[in-house]
């Protein structure tokens, strides 16, 4: 991708969780330590490895906020989340320092490492070339067996009978039939920036969690007739940390 076409993407980072179920009380969850670094760094470290500059990434920090800003320092940008109310949310606190810079606005989860240039890429380029308003990235598992199991806490990409995405149900919102579907969503999105703006109060909290879902944005695009695309991507890639046990196999992933 061509330094021109990658000044025209902005990245949004959430990086304000507080990781419960990883015993954070003193920093967020993104930056725990992992073989030597916080987890965000690595993503973090891609995004400069393709060439984005430090205008172009937006950190959306919440918890212990601090830790976050006088790690990066002036390195990256920040938006606060003060209060935890979803993916949706969290996007929605980061319009006052991205609104109207950018063609192409890229949302990555922080505490997701393993994410590669090539995925990133490939996401741009499709909302690029087919002119859609969102292109997700999402996986797919034979099985929920054995290393396969953590795909059941996924949200299922909802398809119809010609393979057109017209949902993203989050796994607490889903159906007992929606939790057969073998493809889920893996929570890298890139949005043409001007329809993101647009459209993003218009989502509702009206789901299990009382949240502002970002994938509700999938919905509402489909609801409009908007283009809307999926890129499957490698099962590795995939990998979050939201225990102990995944951040001591990220540690053993990386070493």
């Amino acid at each position: 991708m061509s330094q021109t076409n990658l000044n025209k993407i902005g990245v949004v980072i959430l990086a304000g969780g507080k990781g419960t179920r990883l015993n954070c009380t003193d920093k967020p969850k993104v930056m725990l330590d992992l073989n030597g670094k916080p987890i965000v760094e690595y993503v973090v470290n891609t995004l400069r490895q393709m060439g984005f500059e430090d205008k172009q990434i937006c950190l959306v920090v919440g918890f212990k906020h601090e830790v976050v800003e006088n790690y990066f320092s002036d390195k990256v940008i920040y938006a606060l989340q003060e209060e935890q109310l979803g993916t949706g949310h969290a996007v929605m606190m980061a319009e006052s320092v991205m609104k109207d810079k950018f063609e192409q606005i890229i949302v990555l989860p922080g505490d997701s490492p393993f994410i590669s240039q090539k995925t990133m890429e490939d996401i741009i380029q499709n909302n690029i070339k087919e002119k859609t308003k969102v292109t997700m990235a999402s996986v797919s598992w034979p099985n929920l067996e054995g290393d396969n199991a953590r795909f059941f806490d996924f949200g299922r990409v909802v398809r119809d009978e010609n393979g057109k995405v017209i949902n993203i149900t989050e796994k607490k919102d889903c159906t007992e039939e929606q939790l057969q579907i073998k493809e889920g969503n893996a929570g890298y999105y890139c949005f043409e920036s001007k329809w993101l703006w647009e459209n993003l109060q218009k989502i509702k909290t009206n789901n299990v969690q009382n949240e502002y879902y970002l994938t509700d944005l999938v919905h509402l695009a489909i609801l409009q007739n908007k283009k809307v695309e999926s890129v499957i991507i490698p099962a590795e890639e995939t990998f979050g940390i939201n225990t102990l046990e995944q951040l001591e196999q990220a540690k053993k992933k990386l070493s």
